[in-house]
């Protein structure tokens, strides 16, 4: 085995051992509430928790996780508790970790808006696949009245709405950046050498393995780009938390107060360059045109007002060359989640939600077209 398919954070090559060796048995069939209710009964009663899960239901969305919301009853007479449920299929457009999401969420409470961890099956020893439960945040993640495509995609906010959300997106940025690695525990987190290449290397590692095991067919752009990124490794000075899918769609605000009250998955974070969440942000497929034709980072703000308002809030210097390297970066994950993880999810059958997984496939056309421009320089 070449050496780069084990040079990862430890836990992350833990779980991509683990999936490569699911691959084959089976395909997945969608949990049914009722089974779920009885699973989470076991689970609470686990943590010491007597009061059964009531009214289980699936929620909308989540291409990777499949997700419930339920309550238990109230205290003392107090009203009822909801709580939400994310729990692992057996293959997704990503392989990621309810241990890591839930230490990372208990990392930043405090900082910025974010569920709090109730309950955590780590490795699904009692609900049969990895589990995280949080309590109940209420928002929205798009205007009532407006449409948009799956996971946010597409979604635009309005004048009014991007206005008032546009320095809560910065200041929430910034605010998950400030975590001190040295007091907050996450156990399951590796940080790279400071100084060095590494954290860009690890990343390069991790997405080129999930390559190398989930591809179906092989891909020259792909091939590309790793060895692209490899022979332009940038250095990371200061590795700093993550969240590692900052984006339009992944934060929930009222629509009364326009206040932005979670933050929301955050399967994806690690310890990194503060380059790549922005970089992520920056992305096409998450940004909106506005009626002058410019790309609008999550639905709200030019690049320049992105990048300009997390430099002066921050006193960072943002490197163009490290912030483009991590754009190429950032395509290079999107493409092989779709052409890759998605596909082979799909075809074998291992998601709750292989028809959508299917159709996100053909997305990666697109994707790649970006990254094509990426590597030629283009893509303002």
């Amino acid at each position: 085995m070449a050496d780069w398919r084990v040079r990862m954070e430890p836990r992350l090559l833990d779980l991509l051992e683990r999936k490569l060796a699911r691959q084959g048995k089976g395909s997945y069939l969608p949990l049914q509430a009722d089974e779920v209710a009885g699973m989470l009964g076991k689970l609470l009663a686990a943590h010491g928790e007597a009061r059964p899960a009531q009214n289980v239901r699936r929620m909308g969305g989540g291409a990777s996780k499949e997700q419930f919301v339920f309550e238990l009853a109230g205290q003392q007479g107090g009203p009822d508790e909801r709580f939400v449920l994310r729990m692992d299929p057996l293959e997704g457009i990503i392989e990621t970790c309810r241990r890591r999401e839930a230490q990372v969420l208990m990392a930043v409470r405090g900082l910025a808006p974010v569920p709090e961890v109730a309950f955590v099956d780590g490795d699904g020893a009692i609900m049969g696949q990895p589990a995280m439960i949080t309590r109940f945040v209420g928002g929205v993640t798009k205007p009532t009245t407006g449409e948009s495509g799956p996971s946010g995609l597409g979604t635009v906010l309005g004048e009014r709405i991007s206005n008032a959300l546009t320095p809560q997106y910065i200041d929430n940025l910034v605010a998950i950046h400030t975590a001190d690695l040295a007091k907050v525990a996450l156990p399951d987190f590796s940080i790279p050498t400071p100084g060095t290449t590494e954290a860009a290397e690890w990343q390069v590692n991790y997405w080129a393995r999930v390559m190398a095991d989930d591809k179906i067919d092989a891909s020259p752009l792909l091939t590309l780009t790793e060895t692209w990124l490899r022979d332009h490794l940038p250095v990371c000075e200061t590795p700093l938390l993550l969240h590692g899918d900052y984006r339009l769609g992944n934060f929930m605000f009222d629509e009364s107060t326009l206040q932005m009250t979670a933050i929301l998955d955050w399967e994806l974070s690690h310890i990194g360059d503060f380059h790549e969440d922005l970089a992520y942000s920056l992305d096409p497929l998450f940004c909106s045109r506005d009626t002058d034709g410019r790309r609008m980072v999550a639905s709200m703000m030019s690049a320049e007002q992105f990048l300009d308002g997390y430099a002066a809030a921050t006193g960072r210097t943002v490197d163009p060359a490290k912030l483009h390297w991590y754009r190429v970066l950032t395509s290079f994950k999107l493409v092989v989640m779709n052409f890759a993880s998605g596909s082979r999810a799909a075809r074998d059958g291992t998601n709750h939600q292989s028809a959508l997984l299917g159709w996100l496939a053909a997305v990666q056309a697109g994707l790649s077209t970006t990254l094509c421009d990426l590597l030629e320089g283009g893509v303002a």
